[in-house]
């Protein structure tokens, strides 16, 4: 195994490969369960107390995601009116604010979540990878929450999400997110590289 994470490291390095972020608008169906390459793992309820200010939360794969601001812990059909799609938990309200930043765990291949405005209105609601791959939804505050899903490829990593709702506060939840092995990384990476090779 270190034989062969020798060998991918000479060749991804020796070789420019093309790393780039895709993201696909999952609309109000019930998260995929793979985002391109990548198996996803969906967060697990979240431990922290309902109505807590909380600036980040555990992911089941180790690490954190954490939030540019202080979001209001809430919960759906407790604390938080409407979802989609029948979800019922977690959710973190922007509480006045119209963007927040989600940075992510080391290493993130993929990650999905979805968004809905506070509002029982419709706004439009955009995320943004650090890359500048960008999703559009309108999205409905009254049970119309919609997902947002990034992945890598080449090799690459997702480190943060910018979202931002156009004219009022909402609330993220429903997060999902993979960790590629390091193996798995080489072999996405000699990928990339032999669909290079294709192209040349």
């Amino acid at each position: 195994m270190k034989r062969l994470m020798a060998i991918c490291l000479v060749v991804l390095f020796a070789v420019p490969v093309q790393a780039s972020i895709m993201g696909a608008a999952l609309g109000t169906d019930p998260p995929p369960p793979v985002l391109g390459p990548y198996t996803m793992t969906s967060f697990p309820a979240d431990s922290q107390a309902e109505y807590a200010l909380v600036t980040s939360v555990a992911s089941p794969l180790g690490g954190t995601v954490d939030f540019s601001a202080e979001l209001d812990h809430r919960i759906v059909g407790s604390s938080w009116a409407t979802w989609s799609h029948g979800y019922a938990g977690d959710v973190y309200y922007t509480n006045g604010a119209m963007s927040v930043t989600l940075t992510l765990p080391s290493n993130t291949g993929a990650f999905y979540f979805y968004a809905e405005p506070n509002p029982m209105e419709t706004y439009l609601i955009t995320a943004t990878a650090q890359d500048g791959t960008q999703i559009s939804q309108s999205v409905t505050g009254n049970s119309g929450a919609c997902g947002y899903g990034f992945w890598a490829t080449g090799g690459d990593l997702i480190s943060s999400i910018g979202v931002v709702c156009d004219g009022a506060d909402f609330g993220v939840g429903e997060f999902g997110i993979a960790i590629p092995e390091p193996t798995t990384i080489c072999l996405l990476g000699l990928g990339a590289l032999s669909l290079l090779r294709r192209k040349r």
